[in-house]
C-alpha cells in the first residue's frame, strides 16, 4: 500500500509522549487506514474521516459471497438432499452476513 501524500502546509510539530502499547495501537490503527501516524492523527484530532481501505476489500468480497450463496440456493431445486444442501448454505450465508455486519460495523467506529 503505497503511503499518502505529504500534507500540504505542515509546517508545525507537536511532540506527545505515549506508552508503548498506546504507540503499538497508533501505528497499527493508522497502517490499518492506510495512513502515515500524523495522517492518522491529525484527521482523528480534526474530526475528519477515516476510512478503511481494508474494509473496502472485505465489504466487496463478502457482498459477492452473499451473492453467490443466493445463486445456488436458487439453484439447487430438485436434486437429491436438497433440504440437507439447502440448510447447510442458509448456514453459511447466515456466517457471511454475520461477518459483514461485524466488519460494516467496525468500520463505523473507526470513523
Amino acid at each position: 500500500m503505497p503511503r499518502p501524500k505529504r500534507a500540504q502546509g505542515v509546517t508545525s510539530e507537536i511532540h506527545i509522549r505515549l506508552t508503548s502499547d498506546e504507540k503499538t495501537i497508533l501505528h497499527t490503527q493508522a497502517q490499518k487506514a492506510g495512513l502515515t501516524v500524523s495522517e492518522y492523527l491529525r484527521r482523528c484530532s480534526l474530526n475528519k474521516r477515516i476510512h478503511s481501505r481494508v474494509s473496502d476489500k472485505a465489504v466487496a468480497r463478502l457482498s459477492s459471497l452473499c451473492g453467490l450463496q443466493k445463486h445456488l440456493l436458487m439453484q439447487i431445486t430438485g436434486i437429491p438432499q436438497e433440504d440437507t444442501l439447502r440448510i447447510e448454505l442458509n448456514s453459511v450465508l447466515a456466517g457471511i452476513t454475520a461477518t459483514l455486519r461485524t466488519v460494516v460495523r467496525n468500520d463505523e467506529d473507526s470513523e
